[in-house]
């Protein structure tokens, strides 16, 4: 695995206000690495909700769920950048744990993943003069962040700063400097992806 850094800032600008289709409803050229080892390029579709895949590769049609699923690339036109998917073992609504794709957005030895949904939103429109604020449905995409210790533990975050510090305790002063100096902020990606970068680096 490729230790880098990557700014997902850049996926957030590049989905408008009216767009209804998403990366997700898209095939993407990529790559899957099964658990047995075997790996197939090919065209790949993803689905987080479902946690599941499907893959077109040499004219057949697959799909793969997290079960059966360790790692998958693929790059991404809408963004104009690869990105990485690695499945890992969570609870995501009971005790349970299962197999559960998290896309690696700063790797090292503390990782931030992230998880993307769809979800419908209202929204105001107030642009026009001449009456009041119309609201409509949308649907948009939202992100859930995560950390991934070198112990294999991950960690829901809760976009508040006290939380990030507590996750990076045991460097928090040089952190809580390192934000104060540079104006970084706790629920930003762009940032957030700065402060891991930088953890990790002085550790």
């Amino acid at each position: 695995m490729i230790k880098r850094l990557v700014f997902l800032a850049i996926i957030l600008v590049a989905i408008s206000a009216d767009a209804q289709e998403f990366s997700s409803d898209l095939w993407h050229q990529g790559m899957v690495v099964l658990v047995n080892e075997d790996t197939i390029t090919g065209k790949i579709k993803y689905n987080l909700a479902q946690d599941l895949i499907q893959v077109e590769a040499h004219k057949k049609a697959y799909a793969f769920s997290g079960k059966r699923v360790f790692y998958f690339q693929i790059f991404d036109e809408t963004v104009d950048a690869y990105r990485e998917f690695y499945v890992l073992p969570y609870a995501l609504v009971n005790q349970y744990e299962s197999p559960v794709f998290f896309e690696v957005l700063v790797e090292g030895k503390l990782t931030l993943l992230c998880r993307e949904a769809i979800v419908t939103k209202t929204v105001s429109d107030n642009l026009s003069p001449y009456g009041p604020p119309m609201s409509y449905s949308r649907n948009v995409v939202v992100y859930t962040y995560y950390f991934l210790n070198s112990k294999g533990k991950i960690t829901k975050y809760s976009l508040k700063k006290k939380d990030l510090l507590r996750v990076l305790s045991n460097r928090a002063d040089k952190i809580e400097e390192y934000m104060r100096v540079n104006n970084l902020k706790a629920d930003k990606l762009y940032y957030l992806s700065r402060i891991i970068a930088f953890y990790n680096a002085i550790i």
